[in-house]
Parts: structure tokens; sequence; C-alpha cells
């Protein structure tokens, strides 16, 4: 058992003098080795996200999903609950390990929708002793949101909409020959954000990561058409409308009613995961603007080639490791 350094931190809430001293004593020492395992959870979890990164990072394109489920038999959306943890407080492990939060509070902290502001704010009071429940992340992140979305809203969209009727067109007629004309990018893809034309961004890495999440703006309408397990529950919150579709059902036609029925020209639409090379391209067409991503090569490739609009790296520094 621990000693009496253990009960500095016990709460005040709970009134420790109504119990007889044989009682205090031995409920006291359990709480303060409670705390302590609550720290090691922490790092445990931190740790475990630290290995899976780098698994990932070494894996091919659908490997990494195989390999968690030989191993541990976990979904990938298990794994990035230890990942998002690793990714977010990366620099910050040393005073995560001092506070007792317990990991379900320390998977909500961590998850890609999650403001930066409340994180600190919530590591600060834990550092200071205050009891930090499930319950109550899960409140402060619902008035966090409910803040954020009466805030008045950005200019962007304004400015971008009267850009896309004049640009669609003359953008269109350039997809087409540009296909023709040369089908494989002359730019050398390598891991990270990418700019399209003016208003179209694509992220060459893994959508569940917040390289991604943290990058995209509040959508009209989300399609994730993916083989692989869903990890990307953070598009609930994000978005009007999530549609999910298996890759073999899916075709640019679908695309284009999915399209045509959930949104309208000057929308901003999410593409998780690019199994056909047109999907950019179809949706600048119709006139939306697209945040689009995938952690393959080739697939960034392909949607860049058919959209055929000018393209440059939005950052020289690599996010992540490239399947392909």
């Amino acid at each position: 058992m621990s000693g009496l350094n253990d009960q500095i931190q016990l709460s005040t809430f709970f009134d420790y003098e109504s119990l007889d001293r044989a009682q205090r004593q031995v409920i006291q020492e359990h709480t303060g080795e409670i705390r302590k395992r609550l720290r090691r959870s922490a790092q445990d979890v931190w740790e475990i996200g630290q290995r899976l990164a780098d698994v990932r990072s070494r894996l091919k394109y659908g490997q990494f999903l195989t390999w968690l489920k030989a191993e541990f038999g976990w979904s990938q959306r298990t794994a990035y609950n230890f990942i998002n943890v690793y990714e977010t407080f990366g620099d910050r492990f040393a005073k995560l390990a001092k506070v007792d939060i317990a990991t379900s509070v320390l998977y909500q902290l961590a998850a890609p929708s999650v403001p930066e502001a409340l994180r600190t704010e919530v590591l600060k009071a834990a550092a200071n002793g205050q009891k930090i429940t499930h319950k109550s992340i899960k409140s402060a992140i619902k008035q966090s949101k409910q803040a954020a979305n009466t805030a008045p809203e950005p200019q962007e969209p304004i400015v971008k909409k009267p850009e896309i009727i004049t640009v669609i067109p003359q953008s269109a007629a350039l997809a087409d020959s540009s296909r023709a004309a040369q089908p494989e990018p002359e730019l050398e893809i390598t891991a990270g954000w990418y700019q399209l034309g003016t208003q179209h961004q694509l992220f060459c890495g893994d959508t569940a990561t917040p390289g991604f999440v943290n990058a995209v703006p509040q959508a009209k309408l989300a399609i994730a058409v993916t083989a692989e397990d869903w990890a990307h529950d953070w598009l609930i919150d994000q978005v009007d409308s999530v549609v999910i579709l298996p890759q073999e059902q899916f075709t640019i036609r679908t695309l284009k009613e999915l399209l045509g029925l959930l949104s309208r020209p000057g929308d901003t639409v999410i593409f998780p995961w690019l199994p056909l090379p047109e999907m950019m391209a179809t949706a600048h067409s119709l006139g939306r603007i697209v945040y689009a991503g995938d952690p393959s090569k080739q697939r960034c490739q392909g949607a860049i080639a058919a959209a055929g609009l000018p393209v440059h790296p939005l950052s020289d520094e690599p996010a992540v490791t490239l399947a392909g």
C-alpha cells in the first residue's frame, strides 16, 4: 500500500471524517493506489498509441487493419483511440502522466473534433486536483460546439460562391482537355496537403488522423466510400449529412445523384476516401468546394490528374507516410 503522500489530493467532496480511523486509513490508501494506477493507465495509453502509430507508418495501405485484427482482434476505431491520445498529447505527455484521469476521459479529450483550448483548460483543471469525469467532459464538449455554432459565419464561403459561378464552365473544359493531354500529373506526390485550383484541398494521408480532421471546415455533406473499418465518427459532428457506401456499389453516377440531392453549388463537401479518380473533378464541375483525402499515393495522383487543375503543395513538411 502507498503512504500518506497519496492522500494529499483526496477529494473534499467526500466526508472522510465521518469514518472511524481504521476505515478511513484503508480507504485513503486504496484511493491513493487507484490514483497511481490511473496515472499509469494514461501513460500506457500514450505509449501504446506511439507504437501503433509507428507500426502504421511502416505498413502499406490496408495492411495496418489486417495486422490489428490478426494480433489483437481490434477494429481500426479502437486503435485510433490510442493513436489520437499519442498524437494529440505528444509534447505534453509529462504533464499528462502527472494527473489522474480515466482512460475513457482521455479518449474523449483526444478526439480530433475537441477544440485545443478545451483540452488545455481540462488538463490545467486536472493538474490542480479537480476531478474530471466522463459526464463533465461530455457536457463541456457539447457547450463548446454550441458556442462554435452560434459564432458569426466565416466570410470565406461568401467570397468563394461568386468565384465558383465564373470558374465552373472554364474549369470543366480545362479538366476535359487536361485528362486527354496529361493522363498523369508531373508533380511528385508526397504526404501532406495540396491545393487544387482556387478552392479545393487534397490530403495525401490517413483522413482519420488530426492532420486531416483538424483542417477541414464544417461541411454540408460527406460521402465516405471504403472497404476499411469505419473510423470517422468525427464526421457526424462536422457535416450536415453523412453517406457511407461500400466501394463495390459506388459509381460516378451515384456521386452526382448524391451531390444533387444533398448539397447545392457553393457548398463544401468532404470525401475521406477517393476510390474513383474522377470524384473531385465531378464535384468541381458541379460547383462544390471539396476537401478530400486518401492514404494511397496512387489514388491521390489519380485524383489530381483527373481534376486537371493547377496544383501545389500547401506544406513542405510531410505529415504521414504514404502507402503505395
